[in-house]
């Protein structure tokens, strides 16, 4: 007999690639977690991973076992989820992936008003890379993802948002400071401090940097954007991201200067699994993001 912790362990073994993390994420002992996987194992008669390596890795049959007990998992969340449709949004639960642009500036508005207004559900929100938001939402891990349009699989359908440019951030004291728009020769002169290439904002600067013959000086890389707001005012460098980042406390004290028409652009969005049953929760939170829209966006609607 399979139990369903047995595939919710084996999972947690297969994101993690460390019995200990996984245990620890499933608030159990590793002993009891790898207990469940040797019955699981046994039950099956597969060796589903690979322990012989560092990460531990899923093998072949572990790879078909996880991939069906997602989709296992993922409808005994959406039957919950029905159920707690019948008490209307006074329980439940919603996750979201989001990210971390729109992490930064959008979700702690959305977090704030959807929780003031329906505080029975719990709503818990990742901040990942663009392509993990997608396949959370693709695997049913998320209800769904805010993330950029038009996404990377056939199987996700998208609500467009609102468009970001991206702008060069420089300190208001900075000699680009006073400048409207920066020019090419500019930017290939100062010194950047940028996300790294695994984030989208990243990958979009350095295609329009090439596209325009921009041989950018990159002097240092930090993953987070408040760091990077820090480091900029500290170090007076600059660096390059979305114009709405400006609207954050840390980004006190920087000034945008554009960059060289066509500027950089996407289009940020609500993106879903396609055909999937959207829950009275996920529509809620789908309608705050709307407001916010409405209220920061003046009427502009981003291009669908």
């Amino acid at each position: 007999m399979i139990e369903l912790r047995s595939l919710r362990y084996l999972l947690a073994v297969a994101e993690e690639g460390h019995f200990t993390r996984a245990a620890a994420r499933c608030f159990v002992s590793q002993p009891a977690l790898s207990q469940q996987i040797r019955k699981l194992e046994e039950a099956l008669g597969e060796v589903l991973i690979d322990r012989s390596v560092t990460p531990v890795r899923l093998t072949a049959a572990g790879e078909v076992v996880a991939a069906h007990a997602r989709r296992v998992l993922a409808e005994l969340e959406a039957m919950q989820v029905a159920l707690d449709e019948l008490q209307g949004l006074q329980r439940g639960s919603l996750m979201v992936g989001a990210v971390q642009t729109v992490q930064a500036y959008l979700i702690p508005y959305a977090v704030a008003t959807f929780t003031r207004m329906y505080p029975g559900i719990r709503l818990q929100v990742l901040e990942l890379p663009a392509d993990e938001v997608e396949a959370g939402v693709l695997e049913g891990r998320f209800h769904l993802g805010l993330s950029f349009v038009p996404p990377g699989s056939d199987g996700l359908e998208t609500v467009p948002l609102f468009e970001e440019e991206l702008v060069l951030v420089v300190p208001s004291d900075h000699a680009l400071a006073a400048q409207r728009v920066a020019s090419l020769d500019m930017l290939t002169q100062i010194p950047l401090a940028l996300l790294p290439a695994t984030y989208c904002t990243r990958r979009l600067w350095d295609r329009w940097a090439r596209a325009m013959g921009v041989r950018p000086k990159v002097m240092l890389e930090i993953n987070a954007i408040e760091g990077l707001l820090h480091l900029v005012r500290k170090l007076r460098v600059a660096t390059i991201l979305p114009a709405l980042t400006l609207r954050l406390e840390t980004a006190c004290g920087l000034r945008a200067v554009r960059l060289p028409a066509p500027p950089p652009r996407r289009t940020v969005g609500i993106v879903r699994r396609r055909g999937a049953y959207v829950s009275r929760a996920a529509q809620a939170f789908e309608e705050v993001l709307q407001a916010w829209r409405a209220k920061n966006w003046n009427g502009r609607a981003a291009a669908a």
